[in-house]
């Protein structure tokens, strides 16, 4: 019964991505889960400007967490490094930018409570434009991210499915 509720959920989760002002489409959020205790998390997405001009994420939200960065893996001499973003992270017109593990992506931090696999959540991701798109996010364990912004597997081929409605600003 568990498998099937979580396979529900999932599916629910990778049928819903979401365009801004119909010009950028949102892929499937995914956050790691985490073990009792920890206080923070990363998410992962995919955001594709179909637009003529460059975007860019300046602000993430989520009632789970106490604070949210944008954030990115540099080397550094040889270590690879995780800092804070400055002024956000650009979506270019006519590209696709994934935020996934090893590379940008959107740290949650001061969680209230353990983030376990197969719930659903929501962020906020905030544009320079004005534009805001409240979505739902999937909290995957760390084995089942995938880097390609789809999760589980979903082929590239699939990533047109992944749209679910058009947001306010």
């Amino acid at each position: 019964m568990r498998t099937t509720i979580i396979t529900f959920l999932m599916l629910v989760a990778f049928a819903s991505g979401a365009a801004v002002a119909g010009i950028l489409e949102i892929g499937t959020v995914q956050l790691r889960a985490t073990a009792p205790g920890m206080g923070m998390t990363g998410g992962y997405v995919t955001i594709k400007n179909n637009g003529d001009s460059d975007e860019r994420l300046v602000a993430v939200s989520a009632g789970f967490a106490k604070h949210v960065e944008l954030h990115e893996m540099i080397h550094d001499n040889g270590v690879m490094k995780m800092r804070q973003r400055d002024g956000g992270i650009e979506i270019p017109a006519g590209e696709t930018v994934m935020l996934k593990p090893g590379g940008l992506h959107i740290m949650f931090m001061g969680l209230g409570e353990t983030m376990v696999p197969g719930e659903m959540r929501e962020i906020t991701l905030e544009f320079a434009s004005g534009h805001k798109a409240t979505v739902p996010a999937m909290v995957l364990k760390p084995a089942d991210i995938k880097s390609n912004g789809h999760g589980h597997g979903h082929s590239d081929e699939n990533s047109a499915s992944h749209k679910q409605k058009n947001l306010h600003n």
